[in-house]
């Protein structure tokens, strides 16, 4: 089999690439942000195309047919639905960030200056919690609220909104 080398073929599945990987860093993150509208128009505009290449017939014989390129789009995409699905992304990238996220909740004092990365994480808001510490990764979300993670190696923190992760580690929200 010979790649192709038309250069719209090339493009759509640059395309579908690109749209899968910024959809996987996107769910890596607790939380949806407002990237998410950018990112769904994008998957639109994308399906368009899609229906477009559908349509696309033989030169010469008139005929639709499939090709082998044509599986490479739909191959990320459907990995893609699989992994958001099973929250690989997330899991993925909290476990490569866990050591330094530890690290930095253990030595978190009530004076933290926050705005800094934590392991693969852009870390906005700290604030030092009875056992531990929590702080926030994804802010203006697409329901108001704040999403981040908050490390409680003693026991399940009491005050506010928190849904158990891994370990000491729990997913926390704030906002309406």
């Amino acid at each position: 089999m010979r790649p192709t080398r038309n250069p719209f073929v090339l493009l759509y599945t640059g395309a579908v690439a690109l749209a899968s990987l910024l959809t996987l860093i996107e769910a890596s993150a607790p939380g949806l942000s407002y990237w998410v509208l950018a990112l769904a128009l994008y998957w639109v505009a994308l399906a368009i195309a899609t229906a477009w290449f559908a349509r696309v017939r033989e030169p010469g014989t008139g005929k639709r047919s499939w090709k082998p390129w044509m599986f490479i789009p739909v191959a990320l995409v459907l990995g893609t639905v699989l992994l958001v699905e099973l929250d690989a992304p997330l899991h993925a990238r909290f476990a490569l960030s866990e050591p330094s996220l530890e690290r930095s909740a253990r030595s978190v004092r009530d004076d933290y200056d926050s705005n800094r990365w934590w392991g693969l994480y852009w870390v906005d808001y700290v604030e030092k919690i009875p056992g531990g510490a929590r702080f926030t990764v994804t802010s203006l979300t697409m329901d108001w609220q704040s999403y981040g993670f908050a490390y409680s190696p003693d026991r399940a923190p009491e005050e506010g909104r928190y849904e158990h992760f891994k370990g000491p580690w729990y997913i926390w929200s704030e906002g309406p």
